[in-house]
């Protein structure tokens, strides 16, 4: 389910308030959904879902974010201790030859410089390669693997409904910065000034026709 783009204020603390929409189809009782437009550095304490019309009295009961989109390291991860095929050439033929995923070297909390601990190790005919010995040739995706972070919500309404909710969230990883030219002429005193805003979005969201407004100045916001 995707939403349409609404707003973006942004902080130069790095970080940003989304808005937008989210339809929704509900049913009496309990409705799943599932919502994989946001970005991946949403702090999940504060999203907020809302009937802006408040006419439809929904209740989020659960909320669950995935921030682990599917990769190869992350498939390899899946995999570790397991024996997988591998594509490679050899003698300028394709060919396909079994390896085991000793260790993946996936590891995404990890704060360490040091590359060869995050290398994989494979085994292939006995012998331990600290690199891919070729492609890997993962089986199907499971049921729980997901392409993009991801937002599922299990949401109470005492009728069915279809709206346009409102979503609002802090998301990490976007920034601006402001960048001034002074033109002074030979003589006289008229100087001119031309300003540039330079906006820096590494939140694993592209925003496209959103309003956007920039604040200055130290923000309140609590930190770990």
């Amino acid at each position: 389910m995707l939403a349409a783009d609404s707003s973006l204020t942004i902080y130069n603390d790095n970080f940003a308030v989304v808005r937008g929409t989210v339809p929704l189809e509900l049913r009496e009782g309990v409705t799943d959904v599932r919502f994989n437009d946001t970005t991946a550095h949403l702090e999940p304490s504060s999203v907020i879902l809302r009937d802006p019309a408040g006419k439809v009295a929904l209740q989020v009961l659960e909320q669950n974010y995935r921030a682990d989109p599917v990769t190869q390291s992350l498939m390899l991860s899946l995999f570790e201790g397991q024996t997988i095929d591998f594509r490679t050439e050899e003698d300028h033929k394709s060919v396909v030859i079994q390896g085991k995923i000793i260790r993946s070297g996936y590891d995404r909390a990890s704060s360490s410089n040091d590359a060869d601990a995050n290398q994989p190790i494979i085994e292939v005919g006995g012998k331990l390669r600290f690199e891919l010995p070729g492609t890997p040739l993962f089986p199907k995706l499971a049921d729980d693997t997901i392409l993009k972070p991801e937002l599922n919500w299990k949401i109470s309404s005492p009728q069915a409904a279809k709206l346009e909710a409102e979503i609002a969230y802090v998301t990490g990883e976007v920034s601006w910065n402001a960048d001034y030219n002074v033109v002074a002429p030979e003589s006289g005193n008229p100087l001119q000034i031309v300003g540039w805003v330079t906006i820096k979005n590494e939140s694993g969201k592209k925003f496209e026709n959103v309003r956007t407004k920039l604040v200055a100045g130290d923000v309140k916001k609590i930190k770990d």
